[in-house]
C-alpha cells in the first residue's frame, strides 16, 4: 500500500503516475501527518509525503512521520531544493526525494526502487548526498565561511592569497555539490556536528 499526504492537486499527479505505470500499488490519500499516523501503518507501506525540504516548518512534518513511524519507507515529493534541503531530508530519514517536475517520470521508479530497499535521489543533488573528505585546508577555509568571515579576512588570517582561498571554496563546492558560500558553510557545519562524537545533525 502506498499513502500520500499533502496538496491535492500534488496527490492526483501521484495517482496518475503510480496508475499510468501500473505499480500495482493500493493508494490511499490522507489529509496530514497525524492522519497518517493514527492509520498504524507496517514495513509493506510506502508513505508519498508532499512538502518543501527548503522549508523548516514543512520538514518537521517528516521528522515527525518518522519519529512516530519507524517501519513504512518515506518517498519526499518536494519543489525543486538545495542540496542542503536533500541533505536535510536524507538525515531525517526519508528513503527517497523526487522532484515534483519530474514526478510523472521518476516517482513510479523511485517507489519501485524503495520496495527493494534501496535509497533513491535526482542525480543532480548526488555530489551532496555523499559526505566529501576534504583537505586540512579546505576545512580551515570552510570552518572561516561559516563563521562569517569574508574571503579577504580568511586570506589574512591564513596567510594565504584571495585566490588560494577561491579555489579551496570552488573546490568545496563541487565536492558538496553546491554554487553558494550559504549552502556550502551549511552543509559543511552539519557534516561536522554529524562526525563530532555524540553529534546529531540538526
Amino acid at each position: 500500500m502506498v499513502v500520500s499526504l499533502g496538496a491535492a492537486e500534488t496527490q492526483a499527479r501521484i495517482k496518475a503516475s503510480l496508475e499510468e505505470h501500473d505499480t500495482n500499488v493500493e493508494l490511499l490519500l490522507t489529509d496530514g501527518p497525524e492522519e497518517t499516523i493514527e492509520l498504524g501503518l507496517d514495513a509493506e507501506t510506502i508513505v508519498i509525503l508532499i512538502c518543501d525540504v527548503d522549508r523548516p516548518h514543512e520538514m518537521a512534518a517528516l521528522r515527525c512521520l518518522r519519529r512516530e513511524l519507524r517501519e513504512p519507507a518515506i518517498v519526499v515529493v518536494s519543489p525543486a531544493a538545495t542540496a542542503t534541503g536533500v541533505r536535510r531530508a536524507l538525515d531525517a530519514d526519508a528513503d527517497a526525494i523526487v522532484f515534483e517536475s519530474e514526478l510523472e517520470q521518476t516517482l513510479a521508479v523511485a517507489v519501485s526502487a524503495v520496495e527493494s530497499g534501496q535509497s533513491v535521489v535526482p542525480r543532480k543533488m548526488r555530489a551532496s548526498v555523499e559526505r566529501p573528505a576534504f583537505s586540512h585546508r579546505e576545512r580551515q577555509v570552510l570552518t572561516l565561511v561559516s563563521q562569517g568571515l569574508t574571503n579577504a579576512q580568511i586570506a589574512e588570517q591564513l596567510f594565504l592569497s584571495e585566490s588560494t582561498i577561491k579555489s579551496h571554496l570552488s573546490s568545496a563546492f563541487a565536492k558538496f555539490g553546491v554554487r553558494s558560500r550559504r549552502e556550502a558553510a551549511a552543509l559543511f557545519v552539519e557534516l561536522e556536528q554529524a562526525n563530532s562524537p555524540g553529534g546529531v545533525t540538526a
